[in-house]
Parts: structure tokens; C-alpha cells; sequence
């Protein structure tokens, strides 16, 4: 555990520099010992205070360091955080260098700043500086010695510490609010391409952490997003900035879905070029086959792997690993590196008691919904006669029974053995299933399919209760004796599951797996054999949390881009300070907790939508998006929760100047 010597952490003060004692028992002192592998912290300073770990360390150049930072976030828009910032910044280069500072003016400016910046940047980014002057003001002084040390310093937010692609969200609607369309676009466009996609499917974790919400509604930053796409990438308005493909390593990527298509973007963004192998005849994955076009407009998906494309990507379609090629046949047609994100492309069925799979009538939720696909993409709206149940809690689930609903007449059941709480399912769509009339029935589980002369007649179900919490909390079900009956219908879909395709790897490609055929892969994204990374869900399974959410997918192709790019220029892999500071912030609650006060209440935006009556027998687009008037009034609800975190280290930082 690093010894801390003084600091001030919540108004809280400590000193250890006249005693052998590590006095700070309410801090998680152990966080901050090593920053990368054998580079201790010296010093750390955020919206909370700051802590000194080195008697060799400066306080007064890591606080000149991060008001830098400041001073580069500031946006103008408020005199003292504008003016200010930037005079901070020059008062502590000088003295660092040992020249004369007027400490008074200094703190008159930082306090200014703390009292009326309008958001985190100023108001937050003063609090290291103020604490220092307030009760350590002796350590303010020029390093008798500088060294080159380590410095990584990062702006961030709870929105952005939510999503795993660390958008920098409020800046992206910042542009939006001063009308910016293409600026706030270009944001997005630095972590995937897939922004207008992701603007109406993301499952919005950055929403659960806004912080407006404790004043009244958390922003609408997904279809934000979305008006940002719609207005400049969809229409082909926006292009990527091309980077010259100047490196001479080929790199494979297999699979053309949301996971694979990142990597392969980020991969070109650094030079790379690259080759997209596509068992399909299409780009785009689960979110071209799996996710109905009322949701996402393929139109859409579209011109965003067209983006791909004009980068220099190359895609070769209908060419399936384990059937057209192997791993080792794409190292010997001259790839340095491969990425496999093949995904969970096959659906389960329910394993019911005599269960025939072949029966007219029962299909598994994913040949459902690329069937519906199909026939959407042959210009015919597909058609069911009689009654469905889908079995399955998650958003496939939901899928299947507001595609059903769109396609018969008849009444569509959603059968889910737990309560609706515990559904994985996003809430919006089990809202939006409701109101479109799915019957829903919960704490039912499946028994067995009815059939009668060889078609289904129904779905044999019996009621489910539950269980008392086990040693995790969480409660299983068990079926009520005496409770069962049947739901009357002509179809059943299951939606309970996905799986991975048994043929695609040979043993011979040298990759570890386990028995269901998950890719084994490190934190890194590397598999067992040298060159060959993957991600997605055939590296995890499917499941709520995880790849198989869009986001989540994304973010494993950013870091399989980066892991890549180091075992291709450096042998080894990739230290991201990013990644490590965010991995702090989690685990020490750097952000804090800070209750909100000032704000005035302002109802979010209410979207534009199709009524239920309108939904019935098309697949129209649901959710209309914004108006640029909405868009604004949007916009202007973002509080700007900006944090700025800073950290000194003894040695240099890997992929960081020193300072």
C-alpha cells in the first residue's frame, strides 16, 4: 500500500509528514499505488481534492499541469472560467520556475471560478488548487529538481464513465445546443460509426448515470445522438476524415457486425489496412438480422458501414469461417493479425419433453427475426395466421413479440418464467410491447407444445413462484403444483437463448475454447494463439450485459483495435492510461456522489412517435427522432458534469508524453 504523506480529500485533511503512520483509514489507499506496471502515483488531484504520495514529487508542477488541462476544457462560454483559467495556468508555470506569484490574486481568481463557472470544469477543477492554498500553501513551491515524470489527465463526467466507449457526451451536445450538427456528429464518429444505429437502440447506461436526473429527468442523450446521425451521417452529408493507409501490415477481421466493423474502423483510423470477411451477404450482423427495421431502418446501418468503406475497408461477403476458410488460410494469403467477432449466430430452442424441433409452427426467436428481415428486404411485409406465444424475458423476446404483433391478427402472448423486475429486457420495450397489445405472463414457465394431427394447438404452462433470496440475494422460481394450463395457439417461438456455430474453428486453428465454443481471450482481447484476438459475443456468450448489447460490442472492438496495433508494432500488449483511469474511477468512486444545487426544473423533450393504432400490420419506423427546435430545448437540460481527473507518476507513462 503507497504511503500517503498529506492531501485534502472531501474537506478532509490529512498529514503524515511528521510521523511513520499511513493515517487515512476512510481512503482505498491501495488504488493508488502502481498507475502501469512498476510506476508508482506520486500524486493525484480531482473534483474531490488531491493526495501526495512522494516527498520527491511537486505539487505546484502537478497543479500547473492540470489547470493546463483546465484551462484546454474551458469553452468560453463564462468570463472566470475563460479569463481565469488560463491565468491560473501561467501564475503556476511561473512559479515553477521560481519567479514571483501573488498568491492572493491567484485564490481570488480560483474562488471566482469554484462560485460562478456555470459547469464542472471551473466549478470542480479548482478544488486541488484551493485545498492546497487553504491548508498546505509551505508545499507551494519550485521542484528543486525536475525530473521527466508521468502525467495522464482526463476530462470526464458520469455520462461518460457510464458508456463503455467513454463518449464524451456532453461536448457532442454542446455542439448540438450552438447548433453544430456536424461538429457534435464528429464526436461520436471518434469512437464507431455506428452513431445513428446506436442513437436508437443503445440500452442508455449513460442516462442511468445522468445527474439530472436528481433535479427532475436525465437528458435524452440517445436520440441526441441520433438527431446529431440523422442530420449528417445518415444523408451522407458527413464524411470520415481519411487517414492515409501507411502501414504495411494487413489485418484480417471476421465478421461483419457492430464488434468487427469498430475494429476494423479504428484499425484504418490508425492506418492499417484492412480486410472484412462477412458469412452474410450484407454488412451489419445481429443489428441487420436481429433487430427489426421499426426500430432501426436498415437504411441507416447502411450508410454507416459505407463509412467503412470510403475509409479504404475492404468487405468480401458470403465468405463464412470453417466453410470457406480457415484461420491458418488467412495468415497465408499475408494477414499480420485477425480479429474474429462471428458473434452468437444461432438461436436456442426451449428443450422441452419430447420437443420436435421440425414441427410446423416452432421456430427459435433468431430464424424468426431473419426471416422477418428477409421478407422485409424482398419489399413484402411478412404474415402469420393465428395465435403466437414467444418464451424469453430479453430483448430478443421483445423483438419477436412486436414483430409478431405486426404480423397477424391473431393475439400475441410473451410467456417469461420470473417476474417482470428480473426481465433483461430494456423496460422501454416491454413498455412499448404492452401498449402495442402483447399479453404478457409473467411468473409462467413453459412445460410442453400442444399438437394435435401434427400442428400446434397450443403451449402446455404451469404458474411459477418464488423462491426465498439465496446467500446472493436473488430469488429462483419453482413451479406451483396443481397450476397448469394451456395457452391456445398456432405458433411458438423461443427466444431464450444464442449459441455459437460448432464448425467455424478447427483445432488446427490453434484457439482455445470452452465446451459451448467461447473464444477464451485475455483482458486484452488476445486468444491462445499469437495474432489472433476476438471479441463479442462468441468471446462471452450472449447475455443483458455485455457484448451483445450494441454498446458494450463496440467498446470490445476499440480495445481489440488497440491491442492490435501493439502486437504489431511493439510485440506486446497495449497499456491504455484511459482505460486504467477509468478502471480508478470505478473502483475508488472518484467522481463522488455531489448533490445538485441551482438548477431550475425543465421537462425533457417528449419524442415524436407513431401511435399504437399506426404500428399495426407495417414496420414503420417507431420513434420519429427530434425536431432541431427539440433538439435545442434538449440540449440546453445538459448540465455539463464535467470532472477533471489528473495523475503524476514517478516514471513516464507508455503512449503518454512525459512532463
Amino acid at each position: 500500500m503507497p504511503q500517503l504523506l498529506y492531501g485534502v480529500w472531501d474537506n478532509i485533511v490529512y498529514d503524515n509528514r511528521r510521523t511513520d503512520r499511513n493515517s487515512a483509514p476512510d481512503l482505498p489507499l491501495a488504488l493508488f499505488d502502481q498507475f502501469d506496471a512498476g510506476n508508482p502515483m506520486e500524486i493525484f488531484l480531482g473534483n474531490r481534492g488531491f493526495l501526495v504520495f512522494s516527498e520527491e514529487a511537486s505539487l505546484v508542477q502537478a497543479l500547473w499541469k492540470h489547470h493546463e488541462r483546465l484551462a484546454d476544457e474551458s469553452c468560453g462560454k463564462c468570463t472566470p472560467c475563460r479569463s481565469g483559467s488560463h491565468l491560473i495556468a501561467q501564475q503556476l508555470a511561473k512559479a515553477c520556475r521560481g519567479e514571483q506569484v501573488n498568491w492572493g490574486e491567484l485564490r481570488d481568481l480560483a474562488e471566482q471560478m469554484h462560485d460562478t463557472a456555470l459547469c464542472g470544469v471551473g466549478r470542480t477543477g479548482t478544488t486541488p488548487l484551493l485545498s492546497a492554498l487553504t491548508f498546505f500553501p509551505d508545499e507551494l513551491r519550485p521542484a528543486l529538481e525536475l525530473r521527466k515524470q508521468g502525467f495522464y489527465s482526463v476530462t470526464t463526467s458520469p455520462c461518460i464513465e457510464a458508456c463503455p466507449s467513454h463518449v464524451n457526451v456532453p461536448r457532442y451536445i454542446d455542439y448540438l445546443q450552438d447548433g453544430h450538427n456536424d461538429l457534435a456528429a464528429g464526436v461520436i464518429l471518434k469512437h464507431y460509426p455506428l452513431a445513428g444505429s446506436c442513437g436508437r437502440v443503445c440500452v442508455r447506461y449513460c442516462e442511468k448515470a445522468c445527474r439530472r436526473a436528481k433535479v427532475d429527468e436525465a437528458v435524452d442523450i440517445k436520440n441526441l445522438k441520433r438527431f446529431a446521425a440523422d442530420k449528417t451521417i445518415v444523408p451522407g452529408i458527413l464524411k470520415p476524415e481519411l487517414s492515409p493507409i501507411n502501414k504495411n501490415k494487413r489485418v484480417a477481421v471476421i465478421g461483419a457486425g457492430p464488434v468487427g466493423v469498430t475494429c476494423a474502423y479504428q484499425l484504418l483510423e490508425m492506418g492499417y489496412p484492412v480486410d472484412i470477411y462477412e458469412a452474410h451477404d450484407k454488412a451489419g450482423g445481429m443489428v441487420r438480422y436481429g433487430i427489426p427495421v421499426y426500430r432501426l431502418p436498415k437504411n441507416v446501418l447502411d450508410q454507416e458501414n459505407e463509412l467503412v468503406k470510403e475509409m479504404g475497408g475492404m468487405f468480401f461477403f458470403n465468405q463464412k469461417l470453417g466453410r470457406d476458410f480457415h484461420v491458418d488460410d488467412l495468415f497465408k494469403r499475408g494477414y499480420r493479425a485477425i480479429f474474429i467477432a462471428t458473434g452468437c449466430p444461432k438461436g436456442g430452442y426451449l428443450g422441452m419433453e419430447g420437443e420436435d424441433i421440425t414441427l410446423p409452427g416452432y421456430e427459435n426467436g433468431i430464424d424468426f427475426l431473419e426471416k422477418v428481415h428477409d421478407s422485409l428486404e424482398d419489399g413484402t411485409t411478412p404474415v402469420m395466421e393465428g395465435d403466437v406465444v414467444i418464451v424469453g424475458g430479453g430483448n430478443v423476446a421483445m423483438d419477436c413479440c412486436r414483430s409478431a404483433v405486426r404480423m397477424t391478427r391473431g393475439k400475441v402472448h410473451l410467456v417469461y418464467r420470473r417476474t417482470e423486475a428480473d426481465a433483461p429486457a430494456d423496460h422501454q420495450e416491454i413498455v412499448d410491447a404492452k401498449r402495442e397489445g402483447v399479453e404478457f405472463h409473467f411468473l409462467t414457465g413453459q412445460d410442453r407444445l400442444v399438437v394435435e394431427n401434427g400442428k400446434i394447438t397450443g403451449l402446455a404452462c404451469v404458474a411459477m413462484e418464488q423462491t426465498e433470496p439465496d446467500a446472493s440475494g436473488r430469488r429462483g422460481v419453482k413451479p406451483v403444483a396443481g397450476s397448469g394450463f394451456v395457452i391456445p395457439c398456432e405458433h411458438v417461438i423461443a427466444a431464450i437463448g444464442q449459441m455459437t456455430e460448432d464448425d467455424m474453428l478447427i483445432p488446427e486453428d490453434g484457439i482455445a475454447c470452452d465446451r459451448k465454443n467461447i473464444i477464451f481471450v485475455d483482458e486484452y482481447q488476445a486468444t491462445s494463439r499469437p495474432g489472433v484476438f476476438a471479441g463479442g459475443d462468441g468471446t462471452t456468450g450472449p447475455r443483458s450485459k455485455g457484448p451483445s448489447v450494441l454498446i458494450h460490442g463496440m467498446a470490445q472492438g476499440t480495445l481489440g483495435a488497440h491491442a492490435i496495433a501493439s502486437y504489431l508494432e511493439e510485440g506486446k500488449q497495449p497499456f491504455l492510461a484511459r482505460e486504467r483511469i477509468s478502471q480508478l474511477i470505478h473502483q475508488a468512486s472518484l467522481l463522488g456522489d455531489a448533490p445538485v444545487c441551482g438548477q431550475e426544473k425543465k421537462a425533457r423533450v417528449k419524442l415524436n412517435e407513431l401511435e399504437p393504432a399506426e404500428r399495426a400490420h407495417n414496420f414503420n419506423e417507431v420513434e420519429l427522432g427530434m425536431t432541431q427546435e427539440q433538439a435545442w430545448q434538449e440540449a440546453k437540460r445538459c448540465m455539463r458534469c464535467y470532472r477533471i481527473l489528473s495523475v503524476i507518476t514517478k516514471h513516464p507513462i507508455p503512449g503518454t508524453p512525459a512532463c
